[in-house]
Formats: structure tokens, C-alpha cells, sequence
């Protein structure tokens, strides 16, 4: 993408957030479509920095509950998917499969990866022999595939970034405790982190993760009032275990099962929300936390006071670099305008505006990326001032992200209320609704048929009381649910 273009980047993200998301993804340089083979993209540059960031955070949080990392091969045997009937049903028809090596034909068919229970309860059935063999918790930082029929950069792909963890625990009760830890988990990196305001849900009995017991998930509302799913972890129960012989003997000698938990944090689709929920019509806004740049410095000069301002732009960047921070030093020839609006799209957090008055008076002009607000700032206390303005851009970052999904829920007493709420706001309807157990599926079934919106779960952590009659049946209602319509 040219230069000039990124500089013209000016799409009215509230008027057209598909044409904005469309567009500042490529005027950002964040990723390239024009490899030949569909829904497989190139990541450049500036976007893979963020993502090492995004894994990185996470990562940091698994080990610290002593989650240990792991490789697994990309590719998958036939008879690993075919052993729990509920994965493969759900799994089958998005599967990419390898028949041949060479000009032979393999003599079992090989998947490729579209999540790893199937390998890593495969290879637990061999690691876990005896009680001391438990817990058992490890992790991966992969890529997986499915074959999507439609593709849209960092929401859904055919080839996509993401972490899966996998455990086995001797008791249900230690299982479902760490549930609950991925859970906090999530809410830590994603609303504490990275200021993203998230809907936690218990996922209704006819959506539930395909081999789950239970799925617990983590909803994000984009501006076009969809949402996006971008973390789910889920009670895997015995559901693997049984299948793939992952047991144990107790002390009295008796085999048992492992009870099993799968988190996966979809970092691919982390990124995509960190673009479209902080993002404006100047184009990205990073969190500090994960910015590639932290801080840029613009230069303003002429050419007479070149040398001098540049000198000191210099003792700026290494003022800041000492402490820790990620700086550019933008010495281009190019307008500070046009470098404003190029950093700007790229969501770099801070500029330092620096020209011949600030360096002999010894300061420099700190501009936030998401107010435009101005300090000067001495050079002496220049670290400081930019731990503040971080902070304070998290902040307020997170502060729009809470204010936008508030006002995105919306309380509906009838099936044309839901659809006409989705029509408009979009974002979540809270309704009344007979279950969310197996008998309550028709009923999800005609609200999706009705209104496009899949009823998203109960509220995840919350005890919220039904009133009233369900929705769609008119039965007594039991659970108080969330429908959105979603990527």
C-alpha cells in the first residue's frame, strides 16, 4: 500500500464499519490478500509484531497457573478425529485433508489441525499412567486451519492464530476450577490488558464446543452491533478421555478416567477487535501494552536548525529507550503532517513533537493518539510523563469500550422486539427464555430462524432471575439469555 494512500485514509468508521475495517487494515500495512491460494493472507510487518504481543500475554498468564508449553505436529491421522463421534460431526466438513506424499498415497488420510484434542489426548493416554502423573496442563502456540467458505482478514480465515491449552485432572471438581481460572484468565488479558469490555457467557446446550460438556465463552460487540467471539474454554468432561484411554490407577488399584478442560484464546480474532473497537477515522489505536511503537518522534525543523533539533531528538529517544519503552525516530524527509497521519493510522499510543523552541528549552510536546491532547513536557521527567499518558489512553480506551457495550444492551419481551433491536443498535438482547438445556433448543432454533441472532448464553458468574414467559414458546421462563448476531 503506497504511502500517499495511507495518508488519505479517511473513512467514517460509525457511517460504514465494513468499508472502514475493509480499508484500514491494508492502508495500515497490517496484512496482504494477493497470496495465490484463498483465505490463507500474509501477515506483514507491523501486524506481527502485535500478535507476538497478544501470544506473549497470554502465555505469560498460563504459565504463571503452571500451564507448560508444547509442539504438536500440524497434521492429525483419520482415526485420531473418527474417536469422539461429537468432534468429528461438528469438525468434518471444515477439515483440509493431506492423501498424498509425493507421488504416493498416504495409507491414512491426514488432517490438518482444526483444534489438537484429538492429538493431545492421544499422546496423554501414554503420559498418564498414575495418580502422580496428574494434573497435567499444557499449552500451544499454533496456527489451525478450516475451510471457511467465506474470509475476512483476523475474523475468520482459512488459516488462523490462536493458543489451545489442554489438561486432565483426577476429579471433575479440579477440572471445573480451572475453567474457572480461564475465565479470570481471559477477563485479566482482554478487558484488564488490553481494554476490551467483554460479555462472559455460559453457552446454551446446543452450542456448546464440539466434544464439550460445557462452553464458556468471551463476547466482544463490534461496531456494527455483531459480535465477536474471541476466547472460549470448555468442560471437556470424560468425552476424551473414554475414547483415547486417558486413565489411571487409584490408590485402591481401581482404573479411572481423566476429567478434561480446553481454553482457546483466539488471537487472530483478539486482533480483530483490538482494530475495530479502539480504532477511529484516523485509523488504528494501540494500547501501549501491545504497540509495536510506543512512542514516535517527529522532528520539526528547518534547515538551519536540522542538526540541532535532531541531536536532540536523539537524547529524547535514548531517554525513553533506556527506560524501556519501543521508539521510532521518525528522520524522514517527509512533512510532519504527513508523518502525523502516517503514525496516526498505525496507532502508535504517543508523539513527541520536537522542533527548535522545545530543544532549547529543554522539553518536548507529548500528543496521545486518542485525544489529540497536547503537554509539554520537560526532557528531565520525560519517562514519567509517558508512563501517565499510557496509562491514561489504556484508560480511556477501556472507559469507550465499557460506554459502547453498555449502550449495546437492550432488554426485549418478544421475538419481533429481538429482531427489531438487532436491526438497529444490534449488540446483545437480553430475553427470557423457557432453557438453555436440551429442551430449550427448538426455541433457539426458531429466535435464530426469526431474527438472524443466536442466543448467545446466560451471563457467565451471574445469577440473574427470569420473569415472565420465554420468548418463543410461551412456557414459564427459567433463564434470563443474551442474543446477538455474530461473525
Amino acid at each position: 500500500m503506497a504511502l500517499m494512500a495511507q495518508r488519505e485514509f479517511n473513512v467514517d468508521k460509525n457511517a460504514s464499519f465494513s468499508e472502514w475495517y475493509n480499508t484500514v487494515i491494508y492502508a495500515a500495512d497490517l496484512v496482504d490478500v494477493r497470496y495465490n491460494v484463498q483465505g490463507f493472507v500474509v501477515h506483514k510487518p507491523w501486524s506481527t509484531r502485535v500478535l507476538r504481543k497478544l501470544y506473549s500475554l497470554f502465555e505469560a498468564e498460563l504459565e504463571k497457573d503452571g500451564h507448560e508449553p508444547v509442539s504438536f505436529p500440524v497434521v492429525i491421522p483419520k482415526e485420531n478425529i473418527d474417536k469422539e463421534a461429537g468432534h468429528l460431526e461438528g469438525f468434518a466438513p471444515e477439515l483440509f485433508w493431506v492423501t498424498k506424499g509425493g507421488n504416493n498415497e498416504l495409507a491414512r488420510p491426514l488432517a490438518l489441525r482444526p483444534t489438537s484434542e484429538t492429538a493431545f489426548y492421544q499422546m496423554y493416554s501414554l503420559w498418564v499412567q498414575g495418580i502422580g502423573d496428574l494434573p497435567l496442563k499444557y499449552y500451544q502456540s499454533c496456527s489451525v486451519y478450516r475451510y471457511e467458505h467465506e474470509t475476512l482478514p483476523f475474523l475468520r480465515g482459512r488459516e488462523f492464530m490462536f493458543i489451545e491449552t489442554h489438561t486432565a485432572f483426577a476429579e471433575r471438581a479440579e477440572a471445573a476450577a480451572q475453567v474457572a481460572k480461564d475465565m479470570v484468565i481471559a477477563r485479566r488479558v482482554l478487558e484488564g490488558g488490553l481494554g476490551l469490555a467483554l460479555m462472559q457467557f455460559v453457552r446454551p446446550h446446543w452450542d456448546t464446543f464440539p466434544g464439550a460438556e460445557n462452553t464458556y465463552a468471551n463476547d466482544v460487540v463490534m461496531p456494527d452491533g455483531k459480535v465477536n467471539q474471541i476466547a472460549s474454554t470448555h468442560m471437556l468432561g470424560q468425552h476424551f478421555s473414554k475414547p483415547f484411554d486417558v486413565s489411571f490407577e487409584d490408590a485402591s488399584g481401581e482404573k479411572k478416567y481423566t476429567f478434561n478442560t480446553c481454553f482457546g484464546p483466539g488471537i487472530w480474532r483478539v486482533m480483530a477487535a483490538l482494530i475495530a473497537v479502539h480504532g477511529d477515522n484516523k485509523g488504528l489505536i494501540f494500547t501501549p501494552v501491545v504497540a509495536p511503537v510506543q512512542v514516535v518522534i517527529v522532528p520539526i525543523f528547518k534547515a538551519e536548525t536540522r542538526d540541532a533539533v535532531l541531536a536532540y531528538a536523539v537524547k529524547a529517544r535514548l531517554a525513553l529507550e533506556k527506560k524501556g519503552y519501543r521508539v521510532a525516530l521518525d528522520d524522514s524527509d517527509k512533512s510532519p503532517g504527513f508523518k502525523y497521519n502516517e503514525w496516526e493510522l498505525k496507532g502508535v499510543p504517543m508523539r513527541l513533537e520536537i522542533g527548535g523552541r522545545e530543544a532549547e528549552a529543554g522539553n518536548v510536546t507529548l500528543v496521545r493518539r486518542d485525544t489529540h491532547e497536547k503537554t509539554v513536557v520537560p526532557l528531565a521527567v520525560l519517562p514519567r510523563a509517558v508512563a501517565r499518558a499510557g496509562k491514561a489512553l489504556a484508560k480511556e480506551l477501556a472507559k469507550r469500550s465499557k460506554a459502547e457495550l453498555k449502550a449495546r444492551i437492550t432488554k426485549c419481551k418478544s421475538i419481533d422486539a429481538i429482531g427489531k433491536a438487532l436491526d438497529g443498535k444490534g449488540g446483545f438482547c437480553r430475553v427470557n427464555i423457557c432453557s438453555t438445556g436440551s429442551e430449550g433448543t427448538a426455541c433457539g432454533k426458531l429466535i435464530q430462524e426469526r431474527t438472524a441472532g443466536k442466543v448467545r448464553g446466560m451471563l457467565y458468574g451471574a445469577d440473574e432471575k427470569a420473569s415472565g414467559k420465554c420468548v418463543a414458546c410461551g412456557k414459564p421462563a427459567n433463564e434470563v439469555v443474551y442474543v446477538a448476531r455474530q461473525y
